[in-house]
């Protein structure tokens, strides 16, 4: 019966590690002497035995007042608990030889538990005490916290959060917290203090708790009763630790991903953690396909030979999440099924780093070639080569869908066959991008249709994606990847590329003198000007 009613009740139930939430009535403290009333009178033949009952603790909604005996906490209101109290008072005639004399079977009780030990609470409950959630809570020119900031992302021994507006008077605070119930894996805690505006896909940070500031600081910043002036328009509330220069070996970490690993500086090149189940999903994708290509190549080549390999280009690579653990030859697929990738990055951190994890994890050169390139000058190099690309991945959500004009004009393989049928060689493009979150079902399409006909802009194709029709040729297919706002989410949308792309003018990329950077032209720009694009050996 317990059993049951826990999982009746499962939200509201008790929630904490190593604390039990059922207890024996004769069990604890200062339990209520009317809960152990046996007075029977005249009736002498209750089986009722207070040994034989349990009390199942709840989550307390509202605040404690041991002034009041007789408050009733709000908990006691829900709707799940109400309908479990009026069943057992409408049954009351039928247990009363089980339940003490006068009382249902099902009633509400109280129980004072031991205060729990600091070192048991997580980061929730801790900050679910100390920061101000309701107007009663907070004072006057403090903000109200509506969202207990606990979640954060781990790279490494860096815990990096990303805090509203509103709970940056309380940031050393919750930077404090998750810092001290890390210890063993976390040094340092960060705080992003910028959007992703560059196209190294990097921002600004600053330290939260940890390594590389000032202990002594931090408790004073954190001293909330102690300090009046605390609030959304203090000084310490603007206060930020940047992480500069002096910080570099602080952001040098290594972690492992589906068995490789990576080394990274977190504060100069982009990473993302919460992208690892994306990651994977992809590269097992792609593994899959080429298997399965693989194998179709062996029942139509007489030689093992003319077995041609899927070749993978990354534009946007980053430190290698997709081409490494693709190429690796620790990987369990990489002697059954051969695959060739082509990685770039603008970043010359990241295309450092991208070598340095490309030799960890024993990514030998001839499976792996890796680019320092603007993306769209690496996609004109892939054409120019006369490479089959199987698959292109395009990993920069904010601007991905506008770099697909880089496929404006292009020149499609002819692939043949022994029994002299021929095949057009059409990539497969994965590409990941933001895209509006959909308020109900109904919606679903037209945010699809939305983000369809951004791609259809970039590869100047009207209608060559969005369409029934075309969607259903081209194998068009949208998921969402994770939420990353109450608007917005990250959507990976994968489509063969479109035939009519060969008819469209190739775009002119010209030189810039930022950081290798290229960008669209015009036809008629001085030849100087123009990109002239290498073909990479």
């Amino acid at each position: 019966r317990t059993g049951e009613i826990q999982k009746q009740l499962q939200e509201l139930v008790f929630q904490e590690p190593k604390r039990k939430r059922v207890y024996a009535l004769e069990e604890g403290v200062d339990y209520s002497k009317e809960d152990l009333e046996t007075s029977y009178g005249e009736n002498k033949t209750s089986r009722y035995n207070p040994s034989l009952e349990r009390k199942l603790v709840l989550t307390r909604l509202g605040p404690c007042d041991d002034n009041n005996s007789q408050y009733i906490d709000r908990v006691f209101q829900d709707s799940r608990i109400q309908s479990l109290l009026h069943s057992a008072k409408s049954n009351s005639e039928e247990t009363t030889s089980t339940s003490p004399p006068g009382k249902n079977l099902i009633r509400t009780s109280s129980i004072r538990l031991p205060s729990s030990p600091y070192n048991l609470l997580t980061v929730d409950q801790v900050l679910r005490y100390l920061l101000p959630t309701t107007k009663e809570e907070s004072n006057i020119r403090d903000p109200v916290i509506e969202e207990i900031p606990s979640s954060f992302e781990v790279a490494g021994h860096i815990a990096h959060v990303n805090l509203r507006e509103e709970a940056l008077p309380y940031k050393y605070l919750i930077g404090k917290a998750i810092l001290e119930k890390n210890q063993s894996k976390i040094r340092v805690v960060v705080n992003k203090i910028g959007n992703i505006e560059n196209e190294f896909r990097t921002f600004p940070m600053e330290i939260l708790a940890g390594e590389g500031l000032d202990l002594d600081e931090v408790d004073r910043l954190c001293a909330y009763d102690a300090n009046p002036k605390y609030g959304q328009n203090s000084e310490e509330s603007t206060v930020q630790f940047k992480i500069g220069p002096e910080h570099e070996s602080l952001m040098q970490v290594e972690l492992k991903e589906h068995g490789c690993r990576f080394q990274l500086d977190f504060a100069k090149v982009y990473w993302n953690s919460r992208l690892q189940g994306e990651h994977g999903r992809l590269v097992k994708q792609i593994v899959e396909d080429a298997a399965r290509k693989c194998s179709n190549d062996h029942q139509n080549q007489t030689s093992p030979t003319s077995i041609r390999e899927c070749i993978v280009a990354d534009a946007m690579a980053g430190v290698g999440p997709f081409a490494v653990p693709l190429t690796s030859a620790l990987a369990p697929h990489y002697h059954e099924t051969p695959i060739v990738c082509h990685a770039n990055d603008l970043n010359p951190i990241s295309f450092q780093y991208l070598q340095q994890n490309a030799k960890l994890n024993k990514c030998f050169q001839g499976r792996l070639e890796m680019y320092n390139l603007d993306g769209r000058e690496f996609i004109h190099n892939m054409n120019h080569k006369g490479l089959e690309i199987d698959h292109f991945i395009m990993n920069l959500p904010a601007m991905a869908p506008e770099f697909l004009d880089a496929f404006r004009g292009w020149n499609f393989k002819i692939k043949s066959y022994p029994d002299g049928s021929t095949l057009q060689q059409r990539p497969i493009v994965h590409l990941h991008c933001f895209g509006e979150k959909a308020k109900c079902s109904d919606e679903v399409a037209r945010v699809e249709t939305q983000v369809l006909r951004r791609c259809e802009t970039a590869l100047g194709c009207p209608g060559c994606l969005s369409s029934e029709e075309k969607r259903e040729k081209n194998d068009v297919r949208i998921r969402v990847v994770r939420d990353v706002g109450p608007r917005k989410n990250m959507l990976c949308v994968s489509f063969i590329l479109p035939v009519e792309v060969a008819k469209v003018k190739k775009i002119v990329l010209i030189k810039t003198n930022e950081n290798g950077k290229r960008e669209r032209g015009e036809e008629n720009v001085p030849k100087s000007q123009k990109l002239k694009i290498s073909i990479l050996n």
